[in-house]
């Protein structure tokens, strides 16, 4: 009996500090993302007013392809967070050695191999004549310009695994500390750039080149001081551990890349079936009520390598637990927030844009309930994340994608942009949402916990 009450003391334990930190993590996740955010909308008329129409759109275009840098490691840093999280779960040091050094060095190989391919082609192509600008300033910054962010972008590569490697160890606070002085700095930049007269090319510095730079110090205070253990060593790198994480990255990648292309092409398939005078009437409403899955992302996602660690500790009832009452809480939680926005949501948009956006009642009903599902999915997959349950997540994530683009096409013709969210719910539910139920149910019934096991640790 003792011995099964110091196997409890000890998973309450860990499960409380497990709470603890979720919560820290959650909370600096969603101001660095609030901060990015903010950043974003104030340095937008800041810039259109300073450069112009044709280099803000320079600035736009260029900027734009940030949005793919989650996928440029292709999964490499998620299968790091995956495995650190469970070598973390069995006290086991020297494997999150192995691991990060493991994945440092194939992240630098890749990221020094992207920057190697662009200077190659850098003086082959007429950048200018590529985004097609034609003013002389515009023109000569275009070269400068894309050279800073391609720099920024191979380094983010590397650099970027920091990120992967604090959350594994349910550190993830220190990245977003470090992203929101990023974001305040980069900021700072932006503005004086445009109070010395700066050209594009620095200012691209400021936005993308700052959060590099953060990225850079994180890494060299968590490897210099903090941990210096885990400091990445050659001696460390280990065939296996590469090959580990490329799997998990390879599945990783697959499955964030189905998800992306079965959530992107909403504007798309609207601009082709009713034209791209209608895509704002759907994509300013979507853009807004996307804002509470974003914010309701950065708070479960401390749960990933949680349930990773917990998972690998043998800690099923903490699990079980945590699932079912994130899974409540982020349910009633986002009812009351999109039931509020369906509410007041004309009236923000009037607001926001002006009379000239008239979406119809429907879609924004829809867009609500969607809302609520995406981020119950979202917690849902948090838990499968952490659990390493990829093939089943990239089987029904490429039925409902496929699934979801052609129910779309079909219905939008037929009943306009509101048959959009009701598409993709219908989908979801029957593909997705009751599958994926069943089969969770199903894990822990195999996993076999003891209900009083369960109670105790309450």
């Amino acid at each position: 009996m003792s011995a099964i009450a110091e196997t409890i003391s000890h998973a309450t334990g860990h499960g409380a500090k497990r709470n603890r930190r979720a919560l820290i993590n959650g909370i600096t996740a969603v101001s660095g993302r609030v901060a990015q955010i903010a950043v974003s909308l104030i340095t937008v008329p800041l810039t259109i007013h300073y450069l112009g129409k044709e280099r803000f759109g320079l600035w736009m275009t260029i900027s734009s392809v940030l949005t793919i840098a989650a996928f440029a490691d292709f999964g490499i840093g998620n299968g790091m967070l995956n495995s650190v999280s469970d070598a973390y779960g069995k006290d086991d040091r020297d494997a999150v050695r192995h691991v990060v050094s493991s994945g440092l060095a194939v992240l630098a190989v890749m990221g020094g191999l992207l920057l190697a391919f662009f200077f190659v082609i850098y003086r082959f192509v007429s950048w200018a004549d590529l985004l097609r600008v034609v003013t002389p300033l515009a023109r000569s910054e275009a070269g400068p310009a894309i050279a800073v962010f391609a720099v920024c972008f191979a380094l983010n590569i590397p650099l970027g695994a920091i990120q992967k490697v604090q959350m594994g160890l349910q550190e993830s606070y220190l990245t977003n500390l470090w992203q929101l002085s990023g974001a305040l700095v980069s900021l700072a930049g932006v503005v004086l750039g445009i109070h010395m007269h700066v050209g594009l090319p620095l200012l691209l510095t400021a936005i993308a080149g700052v959060p590099v730079l953060a990225a850079a110090c994180n890494t060299a205070q968590f490897f210099g001081l903090k941990e210096r253990d885990l400091r990445p060593r050659w001696k460390m790198i280990s065939y296996d551990h590469v090959r580990r994480i490329a799997i998990l990255g390879g599945l990783f990648f697959v499955l964030q890349s189905v998800v992306a292309i079965a959530f992107s092409a909403d504007s798309f398939i609207v601009a082709r079936s009713l034209g791209a005078v209608v895509v704002p009437d759907y994509a300013i409403p979507q853009r807004m009520f996307s804002l509470i899955s974003v914010i309701v992302a950065m708070m479960v996602s401390p749960l990933w390598p949680a349930y990773g660690e917990a998972i690998s500790r043998g800690d099923m009832a903490w699990v079980r637990r945590t699932l079912t009452g994130s899974l409540l809480l982020v349910f009633g939680g986002t009812c009351v927030a999109s039931g509020v926005l369906f509410i007041v949501s004309r009236r923000l948009i009037l607001w926001w844009v002006g009379p000239h956006i008239t979406p119809p009642t429907l879609l924004l009903l829809g867009l609500a309930v969607w809302t609520v599902l995406d981020c119950c999915g979202n917690t849902l997959a948090m838990f499968m994340n952490g659990a390493t349950i990829m093939r089943f997540q990239i089987i029904v994530a490429s039925a409902f994608g496929i699934t979801c683009l052609a129910t779309k096409l079909l219905l939008v013709h037929k009943y306009g942009i509101a048959a959009v969210p009701w598409a993709t719910i219908g989908t979801y539910v029957l593909i997705s949402a009751i599958p994926g139920t069943i089969y969770v149910l199903r894990f822990f019934k195999r996993a076999n916990i003891p209900r009083q096991a369960d109670g105790a640790a309450l």
